[in-house]
């Protein structure tokens, strides 16, 4: 974070020094120009006017503008010549050349000691040439006393841009800090810190969402020690009663045949059941991985529907549950073990949840290309605070219907992850006479998963 400061610090300075060499050139290079093209062009307007020929008030005019005039008829007579005219020995032997020049641009003077440096102008007037001769003494000093002054103006500069600098550095580095703390803690596995957002600009957003970030990871946490202790006590049961039953039969029941194959009955079912749970957890794996890819495939609704609702007879007739399927013949599109998938899950969530001695009730509605499929069933309703959760991973809503509350809390969110990646819309319906789920097929029009 020091070279983060470190290098705003520098930014701030390398601008204000470039503000600084910026002045400096403009003063080394523009001001001497900018300076004597302003002079000329005083000169010019106060010469416009000027006549040679007529009576001109030469002194009143070399007073107005502060220079020195030498006048020239067009014979190359002077007619007027200003007291002290500098540089006059030099000025009156090239006065030929001067008029031949007139309306040029300026020439520098100087006194063979070089103490003393004039501008010289030539001008065409009425009824002659006009030479005009002035001082550079006036730029010399206002360079000067600005270069003083330029000092001044760096030192104060540089001096305001080191504070305004260390001020925003810190100002901007501050969050940042904050924000690496927080990443850190949270790297190592503290959810619950916050950072507070002091701005609303892309620092303040990503404090703000690294804030989010904390709150879903203590979430996910939170699901993850709560699908821990599911998973264990979920695992822990059917393997104590496979295990108890395999001793009894062992060492007790194998001689009679009824209590035997009752008992290895049970160590069928738990085993099914442990089969189901450790199925869930690959599966969503799978899912999340991208390890599973899309096949979609056109097939009958209803015999697909039919076949798996075929497979939960003898589950829902445990709890005198009946199982009722309405569908049209057509074809849908859909991956095919995914559609099993996502209805298996769907049938398994009715049969736990629902009423003992009730219907669930699987119905297929075409709805032009695509196929509507609903798996309603009774019970107690999902209360409404439950109902956004449901289709999160390790969510189990509380305890619902005679057989509820078993399983990872994957069976929906492996449904919602299939259903998403198939772009289709999904959804839950729940009051207090019914439970639906509800999914949509691929449209058959659409190539776009083929």
């Amino acid at each position: 974070m020091k070279r983060i400061r470190a290098k705003l610090m520098l930014a701030f300075l390398g601008m204000a020094a470039l503000a600084v060499a910026l002045i400096w050139l403009v003063q080394a290079v523009f001001l001497s120009d900018s300076y004597l093209n302003q002079r000329i062009q005083s000169i010019d307007a106060a010469v416009s006017d000027v006549s040679v020929a007529a009576s001109t008030d030469y002194a009143g005019l070399e007073s107005a503008i502060n220079v020195s005039l030498l006048a020239v008829n067009e014979s190359g007579s002077v007619v007027y010549q200003s007291d002290g005219l500098p540089m006059r020995g030099q000025i009156v032997k090239r006065i030929p050349e001067l008029i031949e020049a007139a309306g040029g641009g300026v020439e520098m003077l100087q006194t063979e000691t070089e103490q003393a440096r004039y501008a010289l102008i030539s001008r065409s007037v009425e009824g002659g040439t006009l030479l005009v001769v002035f001082s550079l003494v006036d730029v010399s000093e206002a360079s000067r006393v600005l270069l003083q002054q330029l000092w001044v103006i760096t030192a104060v500069l540089l001096a305001a841009a080191l504070i305004l600098s260390l001020v925003l550095s810190r100002r901007f580095s501050r969050p940042i800090l904050a924000v690496t703390g927080a990443a850190k803690r949270m790297a190592a596995g503290d959810y619950s810190v916050k950072t507070p957002v002091t701005a609303r600009d892309e620092i303040g957003q990503l404090t703000q969402a690294l804030n989010e970030l904390g709150d879903e990871l203590g979430k996910t946490e939170e699901l993850r020690r709560e699908l821990i202790a599911n998973v264990s006590h979920e695992l822990r049961a059917p393997l104590t009663i496979i295990r108890g039953y395999a001793e009894t039969v062992r060492d007790v029941t194998w001689p009679n045949e009824e209590k035997r194959t009752k008992q290895l009955d049970a160590i069928v079912e738990e085993s099914a059941r442990l089969g189901s749970l450790v199925s869930d957890i690959l599966d969503y794996s799978k899912l999340q991985s991208g390890a599973q890819s899309i096949q979609p495939q056109a097939f009958s609704c209803a015999l697909e529907l039919g076949d798996l609702v075929g497979r939960f007879a003898l589950a829902a007739g445990q709890r005198d549950i009946v199982l009722e399927l309405t569908c049209p013949e057509g074809d849908i599109l859909f991956d095919r073990g995914q559609f099993a998938q996502v209805v298996s899950n769907l049938l398994d969530n009715a049969v736990h949840h629902a009423k003992a001695a009730s219907r669930i009730r699987v119905r297929g509605e075409a709805r032009g290309n695509i196929m509507r499929i609903s798996v309603e069933n009774t019970g107690e309703p999902i209360p409404p605070e439950e109902l956004p959760k449901i289709w999160d991973r390790y969510h189990r809503a509380p305890k619902q219907g005679e057989a509820g509350g078993l399983g990872t809390g994957l069976g929906l969110a492996i449904v919602k992850t299939i259903l998403e990646r198939h772009g289709v819309a999904y959804g839950v319906e729940s009051n207090d006479k019914r439970t639906v789920f509800w999914f949509d097929t691929v449209e058959l029009s659409n190539d776009s998963l083929l």
